[in-house]
């Protein structure tokens, strides 16, 4: 498993709904380290085990990225960014920096992998079976491609790095992801899946 690069505020609605500056000239990224991440079983499950019951934990659907030997997107899957909030806002408040509020053992849940296609991906969140996320990622800022050359150019990346991609969106084929997190007080069902909706405009203009 590779590092996670999460990139940050990559839908300007969101930005706005947390009160937040877009990051249009860029994409910003947070890391995630390996020991966070938990991929789904064989039938796509997860269960992960919050470490303070008293925390309030928040959850994002986000399409995950993984790059393949030539440092290219080779499978996506979609994920569940966990952030516990109550920590984070007191690095927030502290000017402290996020680790323990965005990249603790299970903050980066993983659904089944497929292989990647460039095009336009509606990414729904249900938990409890209420929506509480579905957007398409034809609204990001930053395409795939695009977070993908900024990164390269800046950082060496390694073949099996994720790129977390903010979402908030069903995989029609095989990439989904039933997960539940669960503490001594509650338990959540949370299911996230991507669906493949159209061709990228690139291929469109290909096909004629």
């Amino acid at each position: 498993m590779g590092l996670g690069w999460c990139c940050f505020r990559n839908y300007a609605a969101h930005a706005e709904e947390i009160g937040g500056d877009i990051s249009e000239e860029y994409p910003r990224f947070f890391l995630k380290p390996a020991s966070a991440h938990v991929e789904a079983d064989e039938n796509g499950n997860n269960v992960i085990e919050l470490m303070n019951e008293d925390d309030h934990i928040d959850h994002e659907a986000e399409l995950v990225v993984r790059l393949g030997d030539d440092l290219r997107p080779e499978a996506m899957c979609i994920g569940c960014d966990t952030t516990n909030r109550t920590r984070q806002t007191i690095a927030k408040n502290k000017r402290w920096p996020w680790t323990e509020g965005k990249a603790f053992r299970g903050s980066g849940v993983l659904g089944t992998w497929t292989k990647y296609q460039d095009g336009v991906l509606q990414v729904t969140m249900k938990v409890n079976g209420e929506t509480k996320q579905d957007a398409p990622t034809s609204l990001m800022i930053h395409s795939v491609e695009d977070l993908v050359e900024h990164l390269s150019g800046w950082y060496d990346l390694s073949p099996g790095d994720l790129v977390w991609i903010p979402a908030n969106t069903l995989i029609e084929y095989q990439a989904f992801m039933m997960g539940r997190t669960k503490s001594n007080t509650m338990t959540s069902d949370i299911c996230v899946c991507l669906l493949y909706t159209s061709p990228s405009p690139r291929d469109q203009r290909g096909s004629r």
